[in-house]
């Protein structure tokens, strides 16, 4: 008998269909790992707010209150002067494993602003503080320098002030005032409204490389501000001064959650909370624990989370 010399394999049809199922399998699977890996970036974003609100009450328990916003001691550009860039991340370093950084700042809290001169800014005070960035992020990085030469830290996590824009956050008074404002924190005793009814700090991001948002060194919306002008990542644009680190034609991305109108009235600027996370943001509430709010919330609500003793009380939210 013959034998045959054929040897036994794969038909090209038979590969290609082999092929075809492998790139099924993982055309399934793909959404499901990134998903999977969203969650753990969700989660750890999640976590980081959580910590910023331990740090802030380790402060309030030194000092009886939290951190102030921002300190300005100008007398001829009030509310937006020198030193204009302390901010309330600065005063809980030491509460998040940096006091090396603080140690530094606070040799010389009226050091002038790095856009005025960058010698003031060593490179020791340069440093990334990785539970100031929210990993969904990604794109403005966890330094950068705005455009003045001296990269320093960038946060996905910024306090809420009083108002609905600059020129309120300045006055800093009436229903409207916020757990931070200019020269001052409230304490917990000011939370009238009750501690888990009053937002602390959200969510933002930090913009491109080149501009400001999310570099926490001027004391201006986006940087060191938010508002609750509107809902959580609003396709409203955020109004922020018309400068070239501020925002310009060129910085108004709204198909990457970063919608932005320049405008040179200071008193007109606003910033509302941004995220990467699928249908909201992270909230920080005065009491330590961090929310997840919906895009869809209820305007009057969301903003009634951000004043601390308007009268309403929040349910469910």
């Amino acid at each position: 008998m013959k034998l045959s010399n054929r040897r036994a394999g794969f038909t090209l049809i038979e590969l290609l269909v082999v092929i075809a199922i492998i790139a099924v399998l993982i055309a399934l699977l793909l959404p499901a790992v990134q998903q999977a890996r969203e969650a753990a970036r969700r989660s750890q974003c999640k976590n980081n707010l959580k910590q910023l609100g331990l740090a802030l009450h380790n402060y309030h328990d030194n000092f009886g209150r939290f951190a102030p916003g921002s300190i300005s001691r100008s007398t001829t550009n009030a509310p937006f002067g020198g030193p204009e860039w302390p901010y309330l991340i600065h005063f809980i370093l030491p509460n998040l494993d940096q006091s090396a950084t603080y140690n530094i700042l606070a040799t010389n809290w009226g050091r002038p602003g790095p856009w005025i001169d960058a010698t003031q800014w060593p490179a020791t005070l340069r440093n990334p503080v990785p539970s100031l960035q929210c990993p969904s992020d990604g794109q403005g990085g966890s330094i950068k320098d705005a455009q003045t030469g001296v990269n320093l830290t960038t946060s996905n996590y910024l306090g809420l002030f009083s108002g609905l824009n600059d020129g309120q956050t300045a006055a800093d008074a009436g229903t409207t005032r916020a757990a931070f404002g200019m020269n001052r924190g409230a304490s917990i005793r000011d939370l009238l409204d009750g501690t888990s009814n009053t937002m602390l700090m959200a969510e933002y991001l930090t913009g491109t490389n080149t501009d400001w948002r999310g570099w926490f060194y001027t004391n201006r919306a986006g940087a060191q501000f938010l508002h609750v002008t509107n809902p959580p990542n609003s396709t409203v644009p955020d109004n922020i001064l018309a400068y070239p680190a501020g925002c310009t034609a060129a910085l108004n991305l709204p198909l990457q959650n970063l919608p932005c109108i320049p405008d040179g009235t200071t008193g007109n600027n606003f910033a509302t909370s941004r995220s990467r996370h699928v249908g909201g943001s992270h909230v920080l509430l005065g009491d330590g624990s961090v929310r997840f709010v919906s895009n869809n919330i209820n305007l009057t609500t969301w903003q009634s989370l951000a004043w601390i003793a308007d009268g309403t009380v929040i349910g469910d939210f």
